[in-house]
């Protein structure tokens, strides 16, 4: 019910962040206005704000093509094409008449987004139908943005749009106008057709989709050993345990891989969902912002420091997850929005920055549910957020090469093999469903009661029947309880005695753990074994039971 409530609280914010960002992005840029700027002054600024950084060309945005007064460019990443489209007619018949010309030419072109400057709130609705079935973006003349079938599509193009149109009016209240002209654009045509010809690709992180498949691979290795693992109830606690989860006794001890395989390991398989879509979200354009090589960094950092804070706060607890490296890439884009004015292109559109303030919120109060790492997600977001100050900026031409890839997967698999797979060769995470060996003794005078290897054993005593309990902690399912009575005078008073240890069974129903029992008599005392295992461990659980019976002595 939890993990559910926690879903849909992740679907209802996301939902209205991008409500938010629509709303945040439609404000008015009163600038624009009071200077006067025409449509084709404006579109020639943007051009200038789209292409050119800090006072040099991107590299990762290139002019594809010049037709009278609309304008193509392309940028790498989700934005892909948008077509830059000044009212020169303020709104007349021979703009409606243009905009279809356009949309009729981008019809058997590959998909793009024909921004509209100009031409006032009125002309927008016709504006609209003219570029049907197109995305559109239409710039009215206060500067304020609408948007016409947009749908749950990326918003990377609105918010491109949005900086440079930030841009353009911070430099109009300072006094200043960087443009572009369209002839000077026209030179900047590429001439290499091929590579530019074919449709772009959305950007795939390889760091980011080797992080994505070894979680998943992880979670299947779970589930092999137990199908407890997609539920995430039952033996799932000892399964994560034993293949490398958080838990400062074991690291103590001397099992720091822990610390490296905890990441990658998640409690169900809802818990895998929610963790694997907010690494890809997140991870992708961080990764095309920094560089495969360097996000693995990043990555690596905030792993470390979330688990290490995991370890500090929490004494008994076993913790798992990808979620605090997620909460270190949050980190880092925080402060990328923020501070790192070389690595996000600035001014950054404050719909940019409403969304990350709300998902922090929202972040912030999922921390808050029991069970939730908190420790583990504020040491994640701190270390990611610190290790963003020292992060350069990708090279402009990207990272290539399938030597370079395939070092990084390695990298990847590696990680993997020293956290996940070190600890589970060690702790045998194959046999942690398995009936646990039985080759130790506890006694109880002249009784001698036999216990799993490696059990630690609890007595307590209530009148004249005493209590043993025999458990590994969280590295095994099966919990162990002798109920000894004190020596009888006969037979018959022991059986009397066996009869009260436990009263009449109460069906238990849906529930992921089972009880099973023993009742017998042993050197004239009353005796009862209750084994309490997972309702998916029965058959193993009922092994138990019977070994530990007939080793009594």
């Amino acid at each position: 019910m939890l993990s559910l409530f926690v879903v849909l609280a992740l679907l209802a914010t996301g939902l209205g962040i991008r409500a938010l960002s629509r709303v945040a992005g439609s404000r008015a840029r009163p600038i624009l206005q009071q200077t006067g700027i025409t449509p084709g002054r404006l579109s020639e600024g943007l051009l200038h704000a789209l292409i050119a950084d800090r006072g040099y060309l991107r590299g990762d945005t290139r002019i594809e093509k010049v037709e009278g007064s609309a304008i193509t460019i392309v940028r790498d990443g989700a934005c892909g094409r948008l077509v830059l489209y000044p009212v020169a007619g303020f709104g007349r018949e021979a703009d409606l008449q243009g905009l279809k010309a356009l949309a009729a030419r981008s019809e058997s072109s590959p998909p793009s987004t024909i921004v509209v400057i100009g031409g006032g709130a009125a002309f927008g609705k016709t504006a609209a139908r003219a570029t049907a079935p197109r995305r559109t973006l239409l710039i009215d003349d206060d500067g304020r943005i609408r948007e016409v079938r947009g749908g749950f599509r990326t918003a990377a193009p609105r918010l491109v749009i949005e900086n440079a149109l930030d841009r353009v009016a911070e430099e109009l209240k300072d006094g200043a106008f960087s443009s572009l002209d369209p002839e000077i654009a026209r030179s900047l045509v590429s001439s290499a057709p091929e590579p530019f010809a074919k449709p772009d690709r959305p950007f795939r992180g390889v760091v980011t989709s080797a992080l994505s498949l070894a979680i998943v691979l992880c979670f299947l290795g779970e589930v092999v050993i137990s199908r407890d693992a997609l539920s995430g109830e039952g033996a799932t606690l000892s399964i994560v345990y034993r293949m490398g989860a958080i838990h400062q006794p074991a690291i103590l001890a001397g099992g720091w891989q822990r610390l490296i395989a905890a990441p990658f390991l998640h409690f169900g398989l809802i818990h895998l969902g929610m963790n694997g879509w907010a690494q890809w979200t997140l991870g992708t354009p961080i990764e095309f912002l920094l560089g495969s090589r360097r996000f693995l960094a990043l990555w690596l950092g905030s792993a470390l420091g979330a688990s290490l804070t995991s370890l500090v706060f929490n004494e008994t607890s076993v913790a798992a997850g990808a979620s605090g490296a997620i909460f270190g890439l949050l980190g880092a884009f925080t402060t990328f929005v923020f501070f790192r004015k070389d690595v996000l292109p600035q001014p950054v559109p404050r719909s940019l920055r409403n969304g990350v303030l709300a998902t922090l919120l929202l972040n912030l109060g999922i921390s808050f549910i029991p069970s939730i790492d908190m420790a583990a997600h504020a040491g994640g977001f701190l270390t990611g957020g610190l290790l963003a100050f020292g992060l350069a900026r990708r090279r402009p031409k990207l990272e290539s090469g399938s030597a370079g890839s395939t070092q990084l997967r390695l990298a990847v698999a590696g990680l993997v093999l020293l956290g996940v797979g070190l600890t589970s060769a060690q702790d045998r995470a194959d046999l942690t469903v398995k009936a646990p060996e039985v080759e130790s003794e506890y006694r109880i005078r002249e009784l001698v009661l036999p216990i799993p290897k490696d059990y630690s054993v609890v007595e307590a005593r209530t009148g004249e029947v005493t209590t043993v309990e025999a458990d590994r902690g969280p590295a095994a399912p099966f919990l162990v309880t002798f109920k000894v009575s004190d020596p009888q005078a006969d037979r018959q008073a022991a059986l009397h005695i066996l009869r009260s240890l436990r009263p009449s069974p109460v069906p238990v129903k849906d529930t992921d753990w089972i009880a099973l029992s023993q009742l017998g008599v042993q050197n004239l005392r009353a005796i009862e074994i209750i084994v309490v295992a997972p309702a998916s461990c029965r058959p193993e659980a009922e092994k138990l039971v019977s070994e530990l019976a007939r080793k009594i002595r």
